[in-house]
């Protein structure tokens, strides 16, 4: 009897271990792809939505919806971005959030110190909120 117990509690914390990696390389995906310049392989689900403070129809307030959407509104910011560092990703239920410095090209150089979390079902982000304070990139050069 104790055998069975101990193997079904192995088998969740695998369960639980392989859930948490795929959350991580989601979101590790969002990065790597500000990082390339295409986020074409960024598994947005196709009625994600998106909340960002410079979204211009209402800030953070106002999701984006769509995965078209999302993209429509992220790809003309890839050429101003430059470094992407990650520092960490943290995991709870079906979120994820990870921080990162983005390298903004400028001069003088600067970043964003960002937390970005991500919702994720059936390998698919569903939901992602941006947070950092967008002065710096707003700030003229």
């Amino acid at each position: 009897m104790k055998k069975r117990s101990v193997k079904k509690s192995v088998s969740r914390e695998g369960t639980a271990a392989k859930r948490e990696a795929q959350l991580r390389k989601i979101a590790q995906s969002y990065f790597d792809g500000l990082a390339k310049k295409d986020l074409s392989a960024v598994p947005y689900a196709q009625n994600a939505t998106l909340r960002a403070p410079l979204n211009p129809n209402g800030g953070a307030e106002i999701p984006i919806v769509g995965r078209v959407n999302i993209l429509a509104f992220l790809n003309p910011l890839l050429p101003n971005l430059g470094k992407i560092e990650v520092i960490r990703h943290c995991v709870e239920g079906d979120w994820v959030c990870s921080r990162a410095n983005v390298g903004l090209v400028s001069d003088p150089p600067r970043a964003l110190r960002v937390v970005d979390c991500f919702r994720v079902e059936r390998g698919q982000i569903v939901e992602q909120e941006n947070h950092y304070d967008p002065r710096p990139a707003l700030a003229p050069a």
